[in-house]
């Protein structure tokens, strides 16, 4: 699909009768409602990872929605305390209920948590661990069928649960992919911190 100015720079993505696409947009945007560290750690990562050659899933590294889940992930698991609750859990109907959510206080700001993800994924066992979104929590790959092991990287789809990173599968990529989060982590190992030197601009 050709978009005209100003609009060509835009990534669609078209859904038909894909309702695992449907619920998790649904997901993801309550979970966009709930905390807007959310979106704004999203769109650094997203920003990060294209422009350090990681953000391509035509290329065989991650595809936007992969990085959404990895940033979900970590506000759920990777930091205390938690950012984000796991609404699969919570709200297993309806993500969108009007009660109130009790949750742990997190009061650490962007930058902090932008930090933590990449100190987080700089030392992740990507080979033998996966990440589970359904449950919130990291398991064994070994617990995964061993044609999964093709795959260098599992992300659990939070409804049908098949691996969104089922792109990743060649090791120059993942050496790729590893390596800009111990970069970056080093970077924002330093004082003072630079978005810049992650060829991040805001």
């Amino acid at each position: 699909m050709a978009l005209h100015p100003p609009y060509e720079e835009l990534d669609l993505d078209i859904n038909i009768n894909n309702t695992a696409g449907i619920y998790n947009s649904h997901l993801i945007h309550y979970y966009s409602l709930l905390d807007p560290r959310f979106p704004a750690i999203c769109l650094l990562v997203k920003h990060w990872a294209i422009t350090n050659g990681i953000g391509d899933a035509a290329s065989g590294s991650f595809n936007s929605y992969s990085l959404i889940l990895l940033v979900l992930h970590y506000f759920q698991c990777g930091v205390q305390p938690a950012v984000l609750p796991n609404l699969q859990h919570v709200y297993p109907e309806v993500f969108g209920c009007t009660p109130p959510l009790e949750r742990p206080v997190n009061t650490q700001t962007v930058g902090e948590l932008l930090v933590g993800f990449f100190h987080y994924y700089a030392t992740f066992d990507f080979e033998n661990m996966a990440i589970s979104m359904r449950n919130a929590c990291v398991f064994s790959r070994t617990e995964l069928k061993p044609d999964t092991f093709l795959f260098r990287v599992f992300i659990e789809e939070p409804f049908d649960r098949n691996n969104t990173a089922r792109c990743v599968t060649k090791s120059y990529v993942m050496d790729r992919i590893e390596r800009a989060f111990r970069q970056a982590r080093d970077v924002f190992s330093k004082s003072p911190p630079s978005l810049q030197r992650i060829k991040v601009t805001v």
